[in-house]
């Protein structure tokens, strides 16, 4: 009778700690699709001015008229169409942060409604074991209850820790995926500088529109990241810029721009990306670590358990 509230009680509390990770996930997510919005907007109104700009050296223009005969229009054109092409990069992957995002609220929506009434049974069965408690005389029933508690909050924390590796594995395998790409880049550039012709010139750049697709890829991981790690603070021990996380994307749009990219572009976006990928590495050490010691004590607290289960007569009471 008492194992088996035991265990119904082991599993109510491991639902309730996961109804309330997944409110701070949604919560999280909320406030980051609000700024996703927010900033979409911006990136809205900046590709619209871009655009006009574009649109008015590209007009005969008196202006136009005037740098034409300056021989400064085809400069000043090609500089406004890569502010142009720039905003343009920002605005469209804000757009699909926002689809990822309202995708990502439905689903922790989905998963809360299953767990509504989760409170209400747990504080049914924990009054349960209050009752319990109460008719034993000896320690045994205590000390058992005390190990199921603390065997519940190590699982609760271990569960928190697996989603935290689980998302820096995927952050550093897609930031891995990405530096192949970029590194692909910077070998046609280097052939390309060579004199390689069109056809080194069309490689790099196809290796370019990869890699601006990948980067999309790394900054939803590093969103994903982002709120495990909230979750278990491990971030601010480990003295890591989460803005630097956060904003890792706009870094690449701002430097790698299409068919005006430049050799030093790609290696300095080589550099940022080896430098994010250590952080990165930092930090899965750590909750790797972390996760190891909940083990050790986790399989500490079944022993002790055990043993004491050996040493009562509890459960045939």
């Amino acid at each position: 009778m008492h194992e088996d509230l035991e265990k119904s009680l082991f599993l109510a509390r491991r639902e309730k700690e996961l109804a309330q990770r997944l409110e701070g996930k949604l919560e999280f997510t909320i406030q980051l699709l609000k700024k996703a919005h927010e900033k979409s907007i911006e990136l809205a109104e900046i590709l619209g001015k871009e655009k006009k700009d574009v649109d008015k050296l590209e007009r005969l223009s008196l202006t136009g008229l005037f740098a034409a005969v300056l021989g400064t229009k085809e400069k000043k054109l090609e500089k406004e169409r890569q502010e142009y092409l720039g905003a343009k990069l920002k605005y469209d992957a804000s757009q699909k942060l926002i689809h990822e995002l309202k995708k990502e609220i439905s689903m922790l929506e989905e998963q809360m409604s299953l767990l509504q009434n989760i409170e209400e049974k747990y504080q049914q069965l924990l009054k349960k074991k209050e009752e319990v408690l109460k008719t034993k005389q000896g320690t045994a029933s205590r000390e058992l209850f005390i190990i199921a508690e603390e065997e519940g909050k190590l699982a609760s924390r271990g569960k928190e820790l697996q989603e935290a590796e689980e998302a820096a594995q995927k952050v550093m395998q897609s930031l891995g995926d990405l530096l192949g790409t970029l590194n692909s880049a910077a070998n046609w550039g280097v052939w390309d500088m060579l004199g390689g012709g069109l056809i080194s010139t069309a490689i790099k750049h196809s290796k370019i529109d990869d890699a601006r697709e990948q980067i999309i890829v790394v900054q939803q991981n590093l969103n994903w990241l982002e709120r495990e790690l909230t979750d278990i603070k491990i971030y601010t021990d480990l003295g890591i810029d989460i803005g630097a996380l956060a904003s890792f994307a706009d870094y690449f749009f701002d430097g790698l721009i299409a068919d005006w990219v430049v050799q030093s572009r790609i290696n300095e976006a080589e550099k940022r990306t080896q430098e994010l990928q250590g952080q990165v590495e930092v930090i899965w050490h750590s909750v790797k670590s972390q996760l190891n010691e909940i083990t050790k004590k986790a399989s500490k607290l079944i022993q002790d358990k055990r043993l004491l289960i050996e040493q009562s007569t509890i459960y045939n009471s």
